[in-house]
């Protein structure tokens, strides 16, 4: 892979992120963190490639979006998430109020 764009866009689609207990959060963080310390630039591009996937209508890539923005994303991103905790798929609500929660009380 020749930019980390492609790296981060093939990361995203053969890493599995689910968030729906504690354990699998954490996990989740750990090797998010472990890819973003090791590559420079990864954070940034991993919340990019997420905020684009939470309009897919793949309600994997969706969860897999908001996993991923649990650990990397910002408080402006709070917006985009927020309209997902009222959906009717339970699976993406609870994931979108797991990332919503992670993104307002991790913020440095």
């Amino acid at each position: 892979m020749s930019t980390l764009r492609e790296y981060a866009e093939h990361w995203f689609a053969h890493t599995s992120l689910r968030i729906e207990t504690p354990f699998l959060l954490k996990h989740v963080h750990k090797t998010v963190r472990e890819v973003a310390d090791a590559r420079p630039g990864f954070a940034s591009e991993l919340r990019e490639i997420a905020l684009a996937r939470l309009a897919s209508s793949e309600r994997g890539l969706v969860h897999r979006a908001l996993a991923a923005l649990a650990v990397v994303g910002r408080a402006e991103d709070l917006a985009a998430i927020s309209v997902l905790t009222a959906s009717r798929d339970s699976w993406i609500a609870g994931a979108a109020a797991t990332a919503a929660f992670e993104i307002e009380h991790n913020a440095a």
